[in-house]
């Protein structure tokens, strides 16, 4: 009996298939491959995204994303080997940040060595839908987990978005969030 070959398929051309943006990460953070709906929505082209550290590109950050708090889709997936699904702060090429949902997968290649296959399923601004009302609003509800997730530690969620104390209260007062994960 023999073994019928395998056949080959181009990577770039299976990760071009999903709709959303999609990236192929190794375990040193490094991203390896990047499809064109992840390039048009960051607007970069492969060639400054292969390469680069994840953290670097949606954090803007030397070090990864846990290591300030965040939950890392990466070190979920390598863990357990499983898919896993989380919200998260990404920041956008102009440095806004944003409330994404990111689908995480286990990928192996054929000598066994993994992969994290991220998807961005949903984000803030992906949709030209979606409004300045909206906007807000999504940022609210992002500020208002984040407050929930680290206790109130306000310090440590304007770390995560990136922008200063000050400025984070501001939106507190804005969205009416200055209860919101209060320590008692």
């Amino acid at each position: 009996m023999s073994k019928e070959k395998k056949p080959y398929f181009n990577l770039q051309s299976i990760l071009d298939s999903h709709d959303n943006p999609f990236v192929l990460i190794d375990e040193s953070y490094t991203i390896v491959e990047a499809n064109s709906a992840y390039c048009t929505y960051y607007d970069i082209s492969p060639s400054e995204i292969v390469g680069s550290k994840c953290h670097m590109v949606h954090h803007k950050s030397e070090l990864p994303c846990h290591c300030y708090g965040e939950e890392c889709p990466m070190q979920r997936v390598m863990e357990s080997g499983n898919k896993y699904e989380v919200s998260h702060v990404h920041h956008n090429r102009e440095y806004h940040p944003e409330c994404v949902s990111i689908k995480g997968f286990p990928i192996a290649d054929e000598d066994g060595k993994r992969y994290l296959g991220e998807e961005i399923v949903q984000a803030v601004g992906m949709s030209d839908a979606v409004g300045k009302d909206s906007i807000q609003s999504m940022e609210a509800r992002c500020i208002a987990q984040l407050l929930e997730e680290h206790h109130g530690h306000r310090r440590k969620v304007a770390e995560i978005l990136k922008v200063s104390e000050r400025t984070l209260y501001r939106k507190l007062v804005n969205y009416n969030l200055t209860k919101v994960g209060k320590r008692t």
